[in-house]
């Protein structure tokens, strides 16, 4: 009876789905693959139990899904940071389902083979794609994969990751379960260390004899008295009693593991199989390549031209930006006008228009800029300069106690200091990670730039200076420079007081230089944006709702607005508002340094998120109101006059003050929630928070009655 309903009900085939691990060395395409892949299919998240973040992503064909997982790069199956710990960890507790795509650099093969054939003895059905052969091809080589795949008994692919080559053929070969194969590479150790493997596995009973011969091989290092890498797994991963055993077998067979002894035969077994696979002879790299190493990578020349990039990106972010960013303004003016002519005056008119149109049109204006911020950084990383300006920085750096490991996370907090402070867990020194943490929010992040970008256009001069930069421009590129030196002055501080420790060596290969692919930067660019606006959506929208009740309620009405004008009436409204209340019981505090009651407010909800001081400044200064006068924001802050002195409130003083407080205050709750997480405890978030906000106060304090003493008022 059962099978005759079967038939009846003819259900639809069930997809079959299984995961694919992606795992290869850094640097050599796995990321751009992955991407190029899953395209806009992918998420990210968490690995179990640790807090390194994963990227994955999914691909199907016919009645078969794959989804990927895109570990993290590592050299080895063992490595001190955590990152490389989750990739080592995940492979040895994969499902027994899983199945693998290594990503081999054709150029750096060799370093590539090492780390496959330690993947190989974990006995992962698998596939191998063979990136960047179009650069080796060039330089006149040729690659043989027949012979690579006889070899390990895999079979290896030919992908271009950037120019979608082979990408449509691999996409079908990883959704077939049949093209993965276990590999079985024709290496083999000496006799007497196999058969003492072998022996105790058998006497073991373990369900998966493949990763715990990993394990091991390690334990038996670890016996030998060789100190093992901490992120290793070693003999800890088997029962005391068990340890024990595998202990007394070693002794008897009086057999000596070592790490160095297995690179050199491993190697020798390399060499010899690329004596077979490789042919023609490999043209240097010289030229214009070789010279263009020569002067980014010096001392002086090389950071001299490092600080002219970053001052043309900050000229780029004012000059290109210009016309969508108007454009953009003048959409949401419509849209606001839009609004007014179907909504009756009133409280919904004015919620509407003021609350929400306003305060995260005020933000959304700044797409553009941040758009040309994540794509100029996007550009530095594909091209393989930011490799080469972490080199460079690594002897500067070292003077301030940290290595250029720390540099690439600090230079990421130009975009966010969120995953930035993530990035630090590639540093392996405790010391180095923390003191990295603690001083990566000083440096300036795209939620500061609209802050910036609306204070310094208010404020200051378009005339350019020596007939070149805006002052604009220098103003922002200053704040650029003061984020980062403080940053290393600060930890030159940690260094000397609480993280006292030798900085750690800084090791890296330097990637080839090669044109960034337009749609990874796209993907990229993407990415970032549509984080910005979903936050603008979310967390801007729901702040700029409450400020609208804040800035309008109670109401001020009958006698007291009579004989005034719109935005006479509307001035006073604000002033005697919930908002207005509040602002002002900060004045005794925020006066000193320059800050009237709105700026007071603007720095309350800028903790939510600092980009929220930009919606706060529009709905206290009505832009986009029913009385508003269709003027933007920047007109609005240059026309505010002190009501007792008749003195503009944003004069360049208290302009720089304000720069400077925003450039030093934590003004941002995700920074402390990720660095509580980062951190496991409650103290290093608490104190990031007070030493952030006592520099930033007694720095704008300085900057402002200085520049008073200038005459700057």
């Amino acid at each position: 009876m059962k099978l005759l309903n079967t038939e009846i009900q003819n259900p639809e085939p069930k997809t079959e789905t299984f995961r694919v691990l992606l795992t290869g060395n850094p640097n050599c395409g796995k990321s751009t693959l992955f991407n190029r892949l899953t395209g806009l299919r992918q998420k990210t998240g968490n690995y179990h139990g640790v807090t390194v973040e994963k990227a994955e992503g999914t691909i199907s064909k016919e009645d078969r899904t794959a989804y990927l997982v895109d570990l993290p790069g590592a050299y080895s199956l063992g490595g001190e940071s955590e990152d490389k710990q989750v990739t080592t960890r995940i492979l040895l507790s994969r499902e027994s389902e899983d199945k693998l795509i290594f990503v081999l650099d054709a150029v750096a093969i060799e370093r590539g083979l090492q780390f496959l054939m330690q993947v190989s003895s974990l006995k992962i059905p698998m596939i191998v794609a063979v990136t960047m052969n179009d650069t080796l091809e060039k330089k006149g080589v040729h690659l043989d994969l027949k012979v690579l795949s006889k070899a390990f008994g895999v079979s290896f692919y030919f992908v271009n990751p950037r120019s979608g080559e082979g990408v449509e053929f691999l996409e079908k070969v990883l959704t077939d379960p049949s093209s993965y194969q276990i590999p079985n590479p024709n290496f083999s150790w000496d006799k007497k260390r196999t058969a003492l493997i072998e022996s105790v596995l058998s006497k073991l009973s373990v369900n998966d004899p493949d990763s715990v011969r990993f394990v091991l091989e390690n334990s038996f290092k670890e016996f030998s008295g060789e100190t093992l890498q901490t992120g290793l797994p070693s003999a800890e991963f088997f029962p005391e009693k068990t340890r024990e055993f595998i202990h007394s077998e070693w002794q008897k067979s009086k057999l000596e593991f070592s790490y160095g002894e297995e690179l050199v035969q491993r190697s020798i077994w390399i060499k010899k199989l690329l004596s077979k696979s490789v042919s023609g002879s490999e043209i240097a790299e010289k030229g214009i390549l070789g010279f263009a190493d020569k002067i980014l990578l010096h001392p002086i020349w090389g950071l001299t031209i490092f600080l002219g990039i970053m001052a043309l990106v900050f000229q780029f972010l004012f000059t290109w930006s210009e016309v969508p960013m108007d454009w953009i303004e003048a959409r949401i003016g419509d849209l606001a006008d839009l609004v007014g002519n179907y909504l009756p005056e009133g409280p919904v008119r004015s919620l509407i228009q003021e609350g929400m149109i306003g305060g995260v049109g005020a933000v959304l204006v700044f797409i553009p800029q941040i758009s040309l911020l994540f794509l100029f950084i996007g550009i530095m990383e594909e091209s393989g300069y930011i490799a080469r300006a972490s080199f460079l920085m690594d002897r500067l750096m070292g003077r301030f106690g940290l290595s250029g490991k720390s540099f690439i996370p600090l230079l990421s907090s130009a975009a966010c200091a969120v995953p930035a402070i993530m990035g630090t867990r590639t540093i392996e020194n405790k010391a180095d990670r923390l003191t990295t943490i603690l001083v990566s929010p000083l440096i300036t992040c795209s939620a500061r730039y609209p802050v910036y970008i609306l204070v310094i256009g208010t404020v200051f001069s378009a005339e350019p200076v020596f007939g070149i930069f805006s002052p604009k421009v220098l103003a922002l590129f200053g704040l650029f420079l003061l984020g980062m030196f403080a940053s290393m002055g600060a930890a030159f501080l940690f260094k000397k007081t609480f993280f006292r420790s030798e900085p750690a060596y800084f090791l890296m290969e330097l990637p080839r230089y090669q044109w960034p692919s337009l749609k990874s930067l796209f993907f990229t660019v993407y990415k970032k944006i549509k984080a910005f606006i979903e936050n603008a959506g979310k967390v801007i929208l729901f702040i700029s709702v409450i400020l609208w009740f804040l800035a309008n309620y109670p109401r001020v009405e009958g006698s007291k607005t009579e004989n005034l004008s719109p935005p006479q009436a509307k001035s006073l409204q604000i002033s005697e508002s919930y908002a207005g209340r509040m602002g002002k019981m900060m004045e005794p505090i925020l006066e000193p340094i320059g800050f009237g009651w709105k700026m007071g407010l603007g720095i309350i909800t800028s903790f939510a998120a600092r980009e929220v001081m930009v919606s706060t400044l529009s709905i206290v200064y009505g832009v986009q109101g029913e009385d508003s006068e269709d003027e933007n924001l920047k007109e609005a802050l240059r026309k505010d006059k002190d009501p007792e002195t008749g003195k503009p409130v944003w004069t360049i003083a208290s302009a720089l003050s304000l720069l400077v407080f925003f450039a030093f205050a934590c003004q941002c709750m995700s920074t402390l929630a990720v660095v509580k997480k980062e951190t496991n405890s409650l103290f290093w978030p608490f104190f990031m928070f007070t030493y952030m906000t006592i520099l930033a106060y007694t720095s704008s304090l300085l900057v402002f009655h200085f520049s008073k003493f200038l005459g700057w008022n």
